[in-house]
């Protein structure tokens, strides 16, 4: 049996149904890692995560040596992202200590809305706005004073 797991972008509500709906049917709705929004999902799967994900997406259990001979990365690079992904729960580690991502197939599931495009950074700088103009106003900028320019000693007579 194909074990697939679910990554997409959900909202608590949305997560919330899932679970309500698992309980009353009584069976099993499949593997599912919800992100709240797109930049919490990208900053889970960088480029070089989705690499590790893709070789070993039914390969079994492996050592990150191994890991990083196949996706031809540095060992210690390798060694940080699947760090991350343990931290996050896609990877796990066997009854070994090998490093095993336990799905067979991957589903990517989100769709982004007109609200969700706009740039979080200009949404909160206009939110702060307010703040920062207060901070400048109470904090003048006093003048940088120059340094004095240094003095050389004079050099002997040939010597360069």
């Amino acid at each position: 049996m194909m074990k697939t797991v679910t990554i997409g972008i959900a909202s608590l509500e949305e997560v919330g149904e899932r679970v309500l709906a698992a309980v009353k049917s009584g069976k099993f709705q499949g593997h599912f890692f919800s992100y709240a929004t797109p930049e919490l999902l990208f900053r889970t799967f960088t480029t070089p995560r989705w690499q590790i994900i893709r070789a070993m997406t039914g390969a079994g259990p492996m050592s990150i040596r191994e890991l990083s001979r196949r996706i031809e990365r540095d060992v210690k690079g390798v060694h940080r992202d699947v760090t991350a992904l343990l931290e996050a729960g896609l990877l796990e580690h066997d009854e070994h200590g090998a490093i095993v991502f336990p799905f067979d197939t991957v589903h990517v599931d989100f769709t982004l809305k007109a609200a969700d495009l706009a740039p979080p950074a200009a949404t909160a700088r206009k939110a702060l706005a307010p703040a920062i103009d207060e901070v400048h106003e109470q904090a003048p900028r006093t003048p940088r004073r120059r340094a004095a320019p240094r003095k050389r000693d004079p050099r002997p007579a040939g010597s360069r």
